[in-house]
């Protein structure tokens, strides 16, 4: 197989948690409020918006101001997939260029991307002020913007779109799986599994399904 850029999503597909954000929620006994959701889908609140809601409902549940030893503490505990870093380094071994692409949270998706040692890592920032989480951030990968995000980024890397591959687990990457000629998702994936061109079940199968493609 001619070399190719291969994009993760970080969330479920890279970690053993589905979302960062509501790991966070979880962990600080706020609310990942679907309603919020849908209003960014339909365009009413932007993703910075929606940012600032989430971070402001931790915070409020939390009683208390979150530092980022708090969040790193919470993120710390997220586990990398054991069978990841081999996939990593098989894919590498063929010579593929390796990306992840996130909108998960900088602090996580920062961790994996340098234990699993890939150069090219893009994600959403929180933003602290003297070490004090605040409502906000840096909304680099708004989750619907990943199509043109991911398009940009094989151009900048000096890749055609159509040598572009792309893993990922949830709804939000379906307009992903729509772009890029080869599209894999990692189960548990609900509906977006009828979306991908592949579906695996350990990201193991990958290394295997990339070497039977021409």
């Amino acid at each position: 197989m001619s070399r190719k850029l291969v994009v993760f999503d970080c969330d479920g597909v890279l970690t053993n948690i589905e979302s960062s954000w509501g790991f966070l929620h979880q962990y600080f006994g706020s609310k990942d409020n679907k309603y919020f959701a849908e209003l960014y889908k339909r365009g009413l609140i932007s993703y910075l918006d929606w940012m600032i809601i989430d971070i402001a409902l931790m915070i409020q549940s939390h009683g208390s101001p979150i530092k980022k030893t708090d969040v790193e503490e919470a993120l710390g505990k997220v586990k990398i997939r054991e069978e990841a870093r081999v996939v990593i380094e098989e894919l590498k071994k063929r010579g593929h260029k390796l990306a992840v692409v996130s909108s998960g949270v900088d602090l996580l998706v920062r961790r994996v991307c340098r234990e699993l040692d890939i150069d090219t890592c893009l994600f959403n920032e929180l933003v602290f002020v003297n070490g004090e989480l605040i409502p906000g951030g840096v909304p680099r990968v708004p989750l619907l913007e990943k199509p043109s995000i991911i398009k940009k980024l094989a151009t900048d890397l000096g890749f055609k779109l159509e040598d572009v591959i792309y893993i990922g687990d949830s709804s939000w990457d379906v307009d992903v799986f729509k772009t890029v000629p080869v599209s894999i998702a990692v189960n548990p994936c609900g509906d977006a599994c009828k979306h991908a061109k592949y579906t695996v079940n350990n990201l193991l199968e990958i290394v295997s399904l990339l070497d039977s493609l021409k």
